[in-house]
This record gives structure tokens, sequence and C-alpha cells, in this order.
């Protein structure tokens, strides 16, 4: 077993189609195999109370809820994952793993015009703060062509449509370059799932030594 110094938090980003839930699974897969104590969470949780709120008034019927009311069940959903499996694991020493995390509000509910991603940052600052963000790019016709492999019905998330995706996209680019807590670090996520495997894993070891070291 390889036991950390302290815990570590790792959030997984980017629009949907990035292969964020995929790389997620197989990066703490590997993890473990090498010994690591593991930890997966992903926002919203569905084992949150107020995930059912988020399926199926936010993703669903968008135009029966304010902006308000949506940032505030996510928020209140992020608050439960940090009381349930985030701060618990991280006073583990775990590596923790956040398949989205506030930066996926701030990238996709600044994309609704209604509030600025500084906004949605201040009201996310009782979280965590991760010790490192991975941002999983791809252009938005990739990630829609996955989309459409992923999804065999008909899809019904009204914040997947291209013209919302690249406002996403070009959100991400935005907060990448400002002070967000931990560091920040954007990867090809058009590659081979494999070889994007490889490259995570990679920088995770890399980053848990340079932390290592700091110590």
């Amino acid at each position: 077993m390889r036991k950390l110094p302290r815990g570590l938090l790792i959030a997984f980003e980017g629009i949907d189609g990035s292969g964020k839930t995929t790389q997620i699974k197989e990066v703490a897969d590997r993890l473990q195999k090498m010994g690591f104590i593991v930890t997966v969470t992903h926002e919203p949780n569905h084992n949150s109370p107020y995930s059912q709120f988020i399926k199926e008034k936010v993703k669903k019927h968008r135009d029966k809820t304010t902006p308000e009311q949506e940032l505030e069940w996510y928020t209140l959903d992020r608050k439960w994952d940090l009381e349930v499996n985030i701060t618990p694991a991280l006073r583990k020493n775990h590596l923790v793993l956040v398949d989205r995390y506030y930066l996926s509000s701030a990238a996709y509910q600044g994309a609704l015009n209604e509030f600025s991603p500084e906004y949605i940052l201040e009201r996310n600052a009782f979280a965590h703060r991760p010790d490192l963000w991975l941002i999983l790019d791809v252009p938005v016709p990739i990630g829609q062509s996955r989309i459409r492999v992923r999804d065999k019905k008909k899809n019904e998330d009204q914040l997947e449509i291209p013209t919302f995706q690249e406002k996403v996209r070009d959100n991400y680019d935005k907060l990448a370059k400002m002070d967000i807590g931990g560091e920040v670090i954007r990867i090809d996520a058009s590659i081979n799932e494999d070889k994007l495997t490889q490259e995570l894993i990679s920088i995770i070891l890399k980053f848990i030594d340079k932390i290592v070291a700091d110590i």
C-alpha cells in the first residue's frame, strides 16, 4: 500500500463528451492497482438529496427553473458531497478524484449569461480547493460525436447543444488562466483513450512526487 502524507484532491473537468467519466474510472482503477487508496466521487452526486431536482428540473425543464434556484441546488449538492465523501476521505489521506467540481458550475452556469464565473466562484468559496485540476479539452464537434454514441436515446439535456458547449469550452479556457486554487493542467483529450489514460496517470504520479518532496 502506498500511503500519502496527506489527502490529495484532484478534479476532472471538461465539456460534455470530453471523456471525464470514462477516464476517471480507468485512472482510479490503475492507481488502486499501484497501491494507492483512492476515493472517487462525482457532482452532481446521485446519492445526494438534491440530485433529483437537478436531474428533473434543471436538465429537462430549464424553463421552469430560475438561475438562482439552479445555482443553489448545485451548491447544496456540493456541500453534501464535501461533508459525506470528500472531506472524510481527505482526512484519511486518500487520493480523492472528483468528476466535476465547482469549476463546472462556473463554466456551465457562467455560460447562461445570468451570473459571471467570478460570482459563481465566490459562491463556492466554502469548497475545499483541489490540489490539481485536470481539464480534458476536446473540440465541441468531437464531444458531440461521443455524446451521440454514448446516448442511444434522444438527448434531453438542454446544456449539451453545440452552441452552449462552445461557450462552456471558452469559459474553461478563461478560468484556467484565473486564480481558482490549485494547479491547473489542460490536456488534449481527443487522443486515443489508452494514451490519454497513460498521460493522466503520468501527470498524477509526477504531481504526487512533487507534493511529497515539498512536505
